[in-house]
């Protein structure tokens, strides 16, 4: 699947319906279940994200700094709740 972002585009891997579920079980972990988001969950979520996603992250994000980094998580993490969900 290919991910555009604001940082450039990126082919990542599809996810099952399995990985799907177990990232929005690290969402409401991340969430607390209500609008306060814990710091160290979501980054683990976006951790999770980021070996999903690539085979080779440090040669993706070699010209990009943390943030930026953090960004195209962001994306690439809505891009597979939004499209697993769209193919089922």
């Amino acid at each position: 699947m290919t991910i555009k972002t604001e940082h450039g585009q990126f082919e990542v891997h599809d996810i099952t319906f399995a990985e799907r579920r177990e990232l929005h079980r690290q969402e409401i972990r991340a969430a607390k279940g209500g609008e306060d988001i814990d710091p160290e969950s979501f980054y683990g979520l976006l951790e999770h994200v980021r070996l999903l996603a690539f085979s080779d992250s440090e040669k993706q994000f070699k010209n990009l700094n943390d943030n930026q980094i953090d960004a195209v998580l962001v994306d690439v993490y809505n891009a597979y709740r939004e499209g697993v969900a769209k193919k089922k």
